[in-house]
């Protein structure tokens, strides 16, 4: 059951037509099961490696924060001593970020940074909350110039 078309192709031609035809239905094979089987699959892999570095890496820390606590070496035992402004101001240019601002609120501390890294801003707020004894209340932060650069408009830290 082969159509007019067929019939009037020589041989030549239909021997064309048919390599062609085969190498159609091989490309539609690739392009819209195989293709996207194997990027599935990668995409996969990759998710499953993130996972288990960040299965690692908890492993990890849960062992250092155990062994320490079966130590008795509390962080909170570990915190500073003086009053709030002492205590931020320390621990901030331990941290090496400069503070611009200092203003003594009734509960506590506010203070202004113009330009910090975002990790330096979340090392020192752990910092402060661990070793320095002190809340964090509120937080105002703003983008900076720079990517990767922050600026904290209002940082409202009391004694915990």
């Amino acid at each position: 059951m082969v159509g007019p078309h067929w019939q009037r192709l020589n041989q030549r031609e239909r021997a064309i037509v048919s390599v062609a035809g085969v190498l159609l239905v091989i490309a539609a094979v690739y392009w819209l099961l195989w293709n996207p089987l194997a990027s599935g699959i990668e995409q996969r892999k990759q998710a499953i490696a993130a996972q288990q570095e960040t299965l690692q890496w908890t492993r990890e820390n849960t062992g250092i924060y155990l062994a320490a606590k079966e130590k008795g070496s509390d962080p909170k035992s570990q915190q500073a001593t003086g009053s709030i402004s002492q205590r931020v101001t320390e621990l901030a240019a331990a941290n090496g970020v400069e503070i611009t601002r200092m203003q003594p609120q009734s509960d506590g501390l506010l203070v202004v940074i113009d330009s910090v890294t975002f990790s330096q801003l979340l090392t020192l707020l752990e910092v402060l909350q661990q070793q320095g004894g002190l809340a964090i209340e509120s937080l105002d932060v703003t983008e900076g110039a720079e990517p990767g650069i922050v600026r904290v408009r209002r940082l409202q830290v009391s004694g915990a």
